[in-house]
């Protein structure tokens, strides 16, 4: 599943992929931007703390210059703020998962 973070579809700031068995990537996290119609640089991570039918927490967090990404292991992840903003109007979740609550501040 994946979830995006940014403007619109056409302007991701954060897409955060995961990748449990995807083509030769498995449980693998990929993490990119999207803009001026073109990705990014791909990061992976191959940190996966995740289990198929299994609850998870984490929490997003951002700056102008870094999202930090709260694994509920304890891990974080940091990703480049590739635009820069603090402030996005845009949230996407798809994939295969059901989403029990979301806290935004």
């Amino acid at each position: 599943f994946t979830i995006d973070v940014g403007n619109s579809e056409e302007v991701i700031a954060l897409h955060f992929d995961f990748r449990f068995d995807y083509s030769e990537e498995k449980r693998t996290i990929v993490l990119n931007s999207l803009e001026n119609g073109s990705w990014n640089e791909e990061q992976r991570e191959t940190n996966f703390p995740f289990e198929a039918d299994q609850e998870f927490e984490m929490t997003i967090s951002f700056t102008d210059d870094y999202f930090y990404i709260n694994l509920y292991d304890g891990n974080m992840i940091q990703f480049p703020n590739h635009l820069g903003e603090t402030n996005y109007k845009f949230l996407s979740m798809r994939g295969d998962v059901m989403v029990q609550s979301i806290k935004v501040k």
